[in-house]
């Protein structure tokens, strides 16, 4: 009988402590604007104070420049895979990530966010798929006649997305 008593307290605490941490997890994703990370609205990427200033950039920059009420080109065109699967993934990985370290690095954090490895691929990617059949009479994007130093969209039009951060 204590044995089962104590199983059952054991159990309520397990229940009051998951609804806790359900609690703090609604709260942080509510403030933190959490459901407009499923739109592909650029504003988005700029609920938080430390990407003020490549927003501004990127405000001032030709892709956010609008055509039939929409601009050319959002954070998402350039910085996520075009493909469905893909997309969702690294918007995943990217969330939980930026969610981790503003969380648990605070002390960490740069003045601006840097693009890692994967999203330089990203966005060479997505430049490419955009702007391949132009591009290709200037430069042959698929090859590196320079080594690991080849020509990439990002390094001929630096201003083109924002300038901080790439």
């Amino acid at each position: 009988m204590k044995q089962c008593k104590t199983i059952t307290n054991l159990f309520g605490v397990l229940i009051v402590l998951l609804f806790i941490l359900f609690g703090v997890g609604f709260y942080t994703f509510y403030n933190a604007k959490g459901t407009s990370y499923f739109s592909y609205d650029s504003k988005s990427c700029n609920n938080c104070h430390i990407m003020n200033d490549v927003y501004n950039d990127y405000l001032n920059a030709p892709h956010s420049k609008k055509v039939a009420g929409k601009p050319r080109a959002s954070c998402v065109d350039c910085h996520l895979p075009h493909n469905f699967i893909d997309k969702w993934i690294a918007k995943g990985k990217s969330g939980l990530s930026h969610a981790y370290s503003f969380t648990f690095k605070l002390d960490e954090l740069p003045t601006n966010l840097s693009a890692n490895s994967n999203s330089k691929i990203m966005v060479q990617n997505n430049c490419i798929e955009c702007h391949g059949e132009i591009a290709s009479n200037v430069i042959n994007s698929t090859t590196t006649p320079h080594n690991d130093r080849s020509l990439s969209r990002v390094s001929c039009h630096t201003g083109v997305g924002h300038k901080r951060g790439f």
